[in-house]
């Protein structure tokens, strides 16, 4: 991560996520809230992971662009 991209600052940017480091150095984030079978189905996952905070950030920006694609039903 470069030295301005914190866990603090990947936190507070997606806070419905929960962002940690793993021993063998990946990134990982998982949601806060359960999802239900229509959203997973769409494409919206449990837990993410990326090798740096540039991939995860991405990945986690595609998944909230998913999200507001979801409309309720």
């Amino acid at each position: 991560m470069s030295p301005t991209t914190t866990f603090e600052n990947l936190q507070a940017a997606f806070p419905h996520w929960t962002i940690w480091r793993s021993s063998a150095d990946r990134l990982w984030a998982t949601r806060n809230q359960r999802l239900t079978d229509r959203q997973l189905s769409h494409g919206l996952r449990h837990t993410i992971d990326a090798d740096d905070a540039d991939q995860l950030v991405a990945q986690l920006r595609d998944q909230e662009e998913l999200a507001t694609g979801l409309l309720p039903q």
